[in-house]
């Protein structure tokens, strides 16, 4: 008579509990780990890639004018009124995005002439202390999103301490597009 052995192997719930203590202890540790700093760069690329492409759908719908200012570590939305540009103060998106720390950005504007073929000077014509009330203003932006759906173009490079890793670029039809500048990063 044979005795009643029990099988070899795993229960299903032994299983089961296994994988449950694996996927707490991943969850504890996963968000703990150090990010990669490209990857931020990666995501900040990634969300103006995204905004400007909502920027210009913004300015086509409603036939407004907007402005992108972008100094060495932020940019932001500017919108063109009857009296001068003014920011933009938005409740459903980012207007005004500073930087993480370490990360920097490089413009390049392709829509204008350079400064040195100019037929004439940019010196006010008037006297600047007439307009010495203005200086309090925030500087105009260099990039143009037009409501009837051009751009100026740009080239809007993502910097890692003095590394470029990431860019967007904006052609005057507001076709933009995300590559990296380090395939091997990627």
């Amino acid at each position: 008579m044979m005795k009643g052995r029990r099988p070899a192997g795993f229960t299903l719930l032994e299983i089961m509990l296994v994988l449950l203590v694996l996927g707490l202890s991943a969850a504890f540790v996963v968000p703990n780990l150090p990010q990669n700093k490209s990857d931020e760069v990666k995501e900040e690329a990634d969300r103006f890639y995204q905004l400007v492409q909502l920027w210009t759908e913004q300015a086509l719908i409603s036939g407004q004018t907007f402005g992108l200012r972008v100094d060495d570590d932020k940019y932001q939305l500017f919108k063109l009124t009857p009296e001068d540009w003014v920011e933009v103060d938005a409740q459903r998106t980012k207007t005004n995005v500073t930087m993480p720390e370490g990360i920097g950005l490089d413009l390049e504007v392709t829509g204008f002439v350079d400064e040195e073929d100019r037929l004439f000077d940019r010196e006010s014509l008037f006297d600047d202390e007439m307009f010495a009330e203005e200086e309090d203003k925030p500087k105009p932006p260099q990039v143009v999103l037009m409501g009837n759906g051009e751009i100026i173009p740009f080239s809007l490079t993502f910097l890692d301490g003095n590394t470029r890793l990431w860019q967007v670029k904006g052609n005057d039809v507001a076709t933009f597009e995300l590559k990296s500048l380090n395939e091997d990063r990627e």
